[in-house]
């Protein structure tokens, strides 16, 4: 009899241990139905930092996340006659994410396939200022970006070496442009324009290129670490950018390719990515794996996740 009442008692248990999970289940879900998700957010973030690269196609968006749950949002992916990468990728990401505001909107350069998206994304989100080169262009996107920007009396800052963006935890470095850029370098003067960060999170380090050309990625190795734990490949895997020196002085563990499947340019190109691997890093990239996420920590440890 006592064997059975043992029985008994663990069959409750266990069905007791059911209920709860099933009601802890429906409570998460009540959570963020409540419009508490930037709550959850925080709970499953708690003392990491995200780089998330979007699949925005031929283009760069990316976002990043502070251990506190604040967002910096860095380029915001093509915009042609049909497709908004702002609209149809980065807004709905965010938005899943619990996301109403960034703090900061960082533009590295005016080609429309890194800033086609930003219109879109100064609509739908509160932004507390925006960075770019701040280089005068009659393009037109550019010019609306602007003129969104002005009217929603979001700041609009210009990128310097000065320039440092910090909280939670996390230092957003800028080691280019100083001033307007007037030198000549290989592919176009606004790539020679770009923006480039180093992102700080404790031991963990990653070099954000944009578009930047071999000539400029070089003009600033001194300022790099000797050890990165991610490289964001500059201009989609061009042979214009990611030149030996660059590997060799950073030692990259992870590159990650922004690129759209079957372009009409060719990118990544094959010597760029072989250069890449024989590097000894580890290549991933957006038209193969879909977003790219990067969990780290303050000890330089890092997780990373591919999401379909």
């Amino acid at each position: 009899m006592g064997g059975l009442g043992g029985l008994i008692g663990l069959r409750f248990l266990a069905v007791g241990l059911r209920r709860w999970a099933r009601w802890m289940t429906l409570a998460v879900w009540a959570i963020a139905g409540a419009g508490l998700a930037p709550l959850a957010e925080r709970w499953a973030g708690a003392g990491t930092a995200e780089i998330v690269f979007l699949d925005v196609g031929q283009g760069d968006a990316l976002a990043i996340r502070s251990p506190g749950g604040r967002w910096i949002l860095v380029d915001t992916g093509p915009r042609g006659s049909t497709y908004d990468a702002g609209e149809r990728v980065v807004l709905p990401y965010l938005r899943r994410r619990g996301v109403t505001r960034i703090e900061v909107l960082v533009l590295t350069h005016p080609d429309l396939d890194h800033i086609g998206g930003a219109e879109a994304v100064l609509q739908g989100l509160g932004v507390g200022y925006v960075i770019d080169p701040s280089q005068a262009t009659g393009r037109d996107a550019y010019v609306s970006v602007l003129e969104e920007a002005s009217q929603n009396a979001v700041p609009w800052l210009e990128a310097r070496r000065d320039v440092s963006i910090t909280f939670d935890g996390i230092e957003i470095s800028v080691l280019h442009p100083d001033g307007p850029t007037t030198a000549s370098y290989s592919g176009t003067d606004s790539n020679a324009q770009s923006v480039v960060l180093l992102v700080r999170y404790g031991e963990f380090e990653a070099l954000l290129t944009g578009d930047a050309p071999v000539e400029l990625e070089e003009a600033i190795l001194d300022d790099l670490p000797s050890e990165l734990e991610v490289l964001k490949v500059g201009h989609h895997g061009s042979n214009t950018s990611t030149s030996p020196l660059l590997l060799a002085q950073t030692s990259p563990e992870l590159a990650v390719i922004s690129v759209g499947p079957r372009n009409r340019y060719g990118h990544p190109h094959a010597e760029v990515v072989n250069r890449i691997l024989e590097s000894g890093t580890r290549v991933l990239r957006t038209d193969l794996s879909g977003d790219i996420l990067i969990r780290a920590r303050r000890s330089g440890l890092h997780e990373v996740r591919t999401e379909w």
